[in-house]
This record gives C-alpha cells, sequence and structure tokens, in this order.
C-alpha cells in the first residue's frame, strides 16, 4: 500500500519525488521533493484530497516535508480565470455552459447530460476543460476523471482529478476549491487549479 500512496503522490503536479517512511503501524514521515511551480501548502493540501479520494486514508499533514527546487517547468503562465458558469435544467436534460477569460478574451463551452447530481458535477469540469482546450488550441488534450464533492467539518469543497495526455506520457493532476456560495463554481475552480499551471497559448505543449 504505500507503494501505491507514494506512486500516486507523485503524479500530484509539481511532485518530482516522494519517499514514505514508515513502520507496521503508521506513517512516521512523508518526504517531497518538488518545484516551484506550487506553494507547499498546495502540494500539502493535494496529498491530503487525493489519499482520501483514492485510498479513504487521512493522512496528518505534520508528518509531511516538502523541499522545492528550480526546473524549467516553474515558469510563471499567465492564468486562466473564470468569467462565469450557468446551468439550466429541462426535464431529465441539464444544460451546461462554462466562459472562462484569457488574455482579454472570452473561450465558452457548452454540454448536455443526464441530470444526475454526479454527472451535472462532471459536466462542470468538462466544460471547462473544452473551454480551456480552445484556448491552447489543442483537443483531447484533458479528460476528468473524477470529481469529488466533500465536506470537513463545516467546510465544503470539490476535488477534480484531471488527466492530462502530451505526446510524452499521461499525467494525473489533482485541483481542489474551497465552496464558498455554489458549489458548481468550486467545481470550476478546481479544475482550473488542476490545469492552470499547465496551460501556455503556444505550441510547446
Amino acid at each position: 500500500m504505500i507503494a501505491e500512496y507514494e506512486g500516486i503522490i507523485k503524479k500530484i503536479d509539481g511532485v518530482l519525488n516522494v519517499k514514505i517512511i514508515h513502520d507496521e503501524s503508521e506513517i512516521k514521515e512523508v518526504h517531497i521533493l518538488a518545484n516551484r511551480m506550487r506553494a507547499p501548502k498546495q502540494i500539502v493540501r493535494d496529498i491530503e484530497s487525493c489519499l482520501i479520494a483514492v485510498y479513504d486514508f487521512r493522512i496528518d499533514r505534520k508528518v509531511i516535508s516538502i523541499a522545492q527546487i528550480q526546473t524549467d517547468e516553474s515558469l510563471q503562465f499567465r492564468r486562466i480565470k473564470l468569467d462565469g458558469i450557468s446551468m439550466k435544467i429541462e426535464d431529465n436534460v441539464v444544460e451546461c455552459t462554462v466562459n472562462l477569460g484569457y488574455e482579454g478574451n472570452t473561450y465558452g463551452a457548452t454540454e448536455l447530460g443526464v441530470k444526475t447530481l454526479n454527472n451535472r458535477h462532471k459536466l462542470i469540469a468538462e466544460c471547462t476543460i473544452k473551454a480551456v482546450e480552445k484556448i491552447i488550441g489543442h483537443t483531447i488534450m484533458f479528460h476528468i476523471q473524477d470529481v469529488v464533492v466533500s465536506k470537513n467539518r463545516d467546510v465544503s469543497y470539490a476535488t477534480v482529478f484531471v488527466n492530462m495526455f502530451t505526446k510524452e506520457n499521461e499525467k494525473v493532476l489533482i485541483g481542489a476549491s474551497i465552496d464558498s456560495n455554489d458549489i458548481n463554481v468550486a467545481i470550476c475552480k478546481a479544475t482550473l487549479d488542476a490545469i492552470n499551471r499547465k496551460i501556455e497559448k503556444s505550441n510547446t505543449m
């Protein structure tokens, strides 16, 4: 199981390597080597969310230590912003539209689906991905693996797992966002949180 934990943590955006020190009963230390694309608190949060969502395991964040190094990937990309999101429901069909802003322009995407709760959540993430793909000029680059809505005490939050496909490999990206007033917005922002630092409007991706 420890090897599985290390494997999934290595897929988190920004993580270069991981080593878990443990005994037979508990995890003692988690050592992370990461680049500087993301703040340590964001990486710790993703580790917690990932282990809970995939393995139903809650890790003590105090055992996680992160060392960061500069890499070629640690570039400050222009960030994509959420301009708006709308949901329309008619009979058993839900229509989701997401509009994103990038460099002064607006890019939108609309998807239809059955109005189950889980499907609505996934449609929001998929619309976000479609709009992002319009921005970067690539299609079928991302795939929504899962959308998880959770509650910890009085705080609700969304975690989105995204598969990113490039010419070289496939990588799992994870994003999360707290639900301040609207879980739909939280899902959209969690999707952007997962992929924003991978976005650059060029053909280098």
